[in-house]
């Protein structure tokens, strides 16, 4: 193999209980040694949307794997999916999927955005025997949100618009997939430092990689999914984590209230809270390169410590 086949991207698929998850990850994961970096995107993101993020020596060397949401592209779900199926066991039967099939014998490291940080919360709670730390950027513990993220659940639910509101949200999707100066434009309701969003050139190219794949997405199974993760609650067993947390914030973050964000910190029991000034919910994508380097400094002190 040459060396330049050791830098492909390839993907793996998961068919479980009428799902088919969808991961990426280096051609040569197997080789690359050590705890394994598992990345989860946030609602209406895709897997592809990690690896143009990842610093060069991180993409090209660190083991990693991204790991699909459930029902979103190139993901799918069983027939009749619907909102009462978004519950954490979801979330754990397949990410416990993705850990027993894909990364035998092997401990990892969860990074997780938004929706990603909850699943990974549960994840941590469910294998804490594989998964040694876990990273919550603008995550949760129950669903919620605020803002424009908040008002497109309440569509999906017909609380706001009734009937006409799923309609909106496939008509929004399918613009926005298809125009990059709208799906860019939409996205940064989510920023603060608006600036740095559009100026951030590989976060540009992680839209585009994100477009290409939601196109085909199945908007009655992500409709549904956007309402029932509004009902979920994980509260009580955030007590229970006992690994260490790395908890990201913005601090204008318009979908995380933020006192939602200080009580899962303040309720971790081993958790460490940053909060990023004058940065909203993208922090990945407004402070990029700082928040590579906070990832480092963390895992640095994580790997140094005995498994727990």
């Amino acid at each position: 193999m040459s060396n330049n086949s050791h830098y492909k991207i390839v993907q793996s698929r998961i068919e479980l209980n009428g799902h088919t998850l969808i991961t990426e990850h280096p051609v040569n994961l197997s080789e690359r040694g050590g705890t394994v970096w598992l990345f989860l995107h946030g609602i209406a993101v895709t897997p592809s949307f990690w690896a143009p993020l990842m610093p060069q020596t991180f993409l090209k060397q660190e083991p990693w794997i991204s790991v699909s949401l459930p029902v979103h592209s190139p993901s799918s779900g069983p027939q009749g999916f619907s909102r009462t199926d978004v519950k954490p066991d979801l979330f754990n039967t397949l990410n416990t999927a993705v850990l027993d099939k894909l990364l035998p014998g092997r401990d990892v490291v969860i990074v997780g955005h938004s929706t990603g940080g909850f699943a990974g919360l549960c994840l941590a709670h469910a294998c804490p025997d594989r998964v040694r730390g876990a990273i919550s950027v603008g995550g949760f513990a129950d669903g919620k949100w605020s803002g424009l993220e908040g008002d497109m659940q309440l569509m999906a639910r017909k609380e706001k618009l009734g009937a006409f509101g799923p309609f909106v949200l496939r008509i929004s999707s399918w613009l926005t997939t298809r125009w990059p100066w709208l799906h860019e434009k939409t996205a940064s309701a989510f920023a603060y430092d608006r600036k740095a969003f559009f100026a951030d050139k590989p976060s540009k190219n992680a839209f585009r990689m994100m477009r290409r794949d939601a196109r085909s997405q199945n908007q009655s199974q992500l409709i549904e999914f956007f309402a029932g993760i509004r009902d979920v609650d994980i509260w009580n067993i955030i007590p229970q984590i006992e690994q260490p947390v790395l908890v990201f914030a913005g601090e204008h973050d318009p979908v995380i209230p933020h006192e939602q964000t200080i009580r899962l910190n303040d309720t971790l029991p081993n958790s460490q809270l940053l909060v990023y000034a004058d940065v909203g919910h993208m922090i990945m994508n407004e402070r990029r390169e700082a928040f590579w380097k906070d990832i480092a400094l963390w895992k640095k002190s994580l790997l140094s410590k005995s498994k727990p």
